[in-house]
């Protein structure tokens, strides 16, 4: 691998790190009122695990992305970073219903605000623009197809599942929001 790749590597796998670390701790410990994960959870943690092996094959340069420059790399470094932050502000706006697992808390609401009035999932939008970018920032094809296809796999599930749970709870509410929002891709999906 040349070197400018490994600098890159090395950074999208420190900032890969810090993520999940800090994703890791639970941010609000309410107790839910229904939990209808529906196995979801696991299907994204299957999907990290394909972006481990992504990570690995990107340090040991098969797969490399022919004519790959440090432009590139940080770009990749760039989507990451802006794909966390989008991520974040999602998950912040989202407050105590926040979880890792698909909850209606009690006294749940649909929130409409800020990152929601456009997008209904922008703290998925916002992992996929960062894993695009740490297979960018490696300039590796297996990396970003193990970071990327997985991962819009298990989402596919994650966001039916979500959806189902959503419209069962809030109804015409939902429906109206479903009407004037997209899922995930601002004016497309």
């Amino acid at each position: 691998m040349p070197s400018d790749n490994v600098l890159s590597a090395g950074a999208a796998t420190a900032i890969l790190g810090i993520w999940w670390a800090i994703d890791a701790f639970p941010r609000h410990r309410a107790i839910p009122s229904r939990d209808s994960d529906k196995g979801s959870l696991l299907a994204l943690n299957v999907a990290h695990g394909f972006q481990l092996v992504g990570v690995l094959v990107g340090f040991l340069g098969v797969g490399r992305i022919d004519g790959a420059d440090a432009l590139l790399q940080l770009s990749g470094l760039g989507l990451m970073v802006a794909g966390i932050a989008v991520r974040w502000t999602a998950i912040h706006a989202l407050g105590v219903f926040f979880t890792g697992r698909v909850q209606i808390r009690e006294g749940h609401a649909l929130i409409r605000t800020g990152l929601y009035s456009r997008l209904r999932h922008p703290a998925y939008a916002g992992s996929l623009l960062a894993y695009f970018g740490l297979g960018l920032a490696f300039s590796n094809w297996w990396t970003l197809a193990c970071s990327v296809l997985p991962y819009l796999v298990a989402l596919g599930y994650r966001i039916r599942v979500e959806e189902a749970v959503l419209h069962e709870t809030f109804g015409p509410a939902y429906a109206q929001y479903a009407r004037t929002t997209k899922r995930i891709v601002p004016w497309v999906y």
